[in-house]
C-alpha cells in the first residue's frame, strides 16, 4: 500500500468510526499524538483510546480537504484543514498535520497533531 493510500485508509477509518481499521495504519510500539486541546498522548494504545471515546458519540461529522502532502521514500506529511461538526451547535476548524513513515515497506502514522484555528 502506498502512502496516499494509507493516508486515505486513515481518513476513510475515522469518518466511518472503525477503531480496527483506524489500528492497522498506526505505528505499534510508539507514536504522538498532540490533540486540539494540548494533551500529548505516546502509543497506539492512548491514541485508541481517545478514539474509542469519540467514535461512540452519535451525530458528529468531519470533512477534511488537503492542504500540503510531501512525500520521499520513508516519510509522507499530510496537513490538512478539517470542519468539524457536532450537533447542536459546535462547529470547529483545524489543521491536523499526519506525519507517516514507511517501515519495511508498510506505511504507518507515527505523528498527529491536531491545531485549532482561532
Amino acid at each position: 500500500m502506498t502512502f496516499r493510500e494509507t493516508l486515505r485508509r486513515h481518513l476513510r477509518a475515522i469518518q466511518e468510526r472503525d477503531l480496527e481499521a483506524l489500528a492497522d495504519t498506526l505505528a505499534e510500539d510508539s507514536l504522538v499524538l498532540i490533540m486540539a486541546d494540548g494533551k500529548l498522548a505516546r502509543s497506539a494504545a492512548e491514541f485508541l483510546e481517545a478514539h474509542r471515546g469519540w467514535f461512540a458519540m452519535q451525530g458528529w461529522t468531519l470533512q477534511a480537504s488537503e492542504v500540503e502532502v510531501f512525500e520521499s521514500a520513508d516519510l509522507g506529511v499530510a496537513v490538512l484543514r478539517l470542519d468539524y461538526r457536532e450537533p447542536p451547535a459546535t462547529h470547529s476548524r483545524s489543521y491536523l498535520t499526519l506525519v507517516f513513515q514507511n517501515r519495511n515497506g508498510r506505511w504507518v502514522m507515527v505523528q498527529d497533531q491536531n491545531t485549532p484555528i482561532r
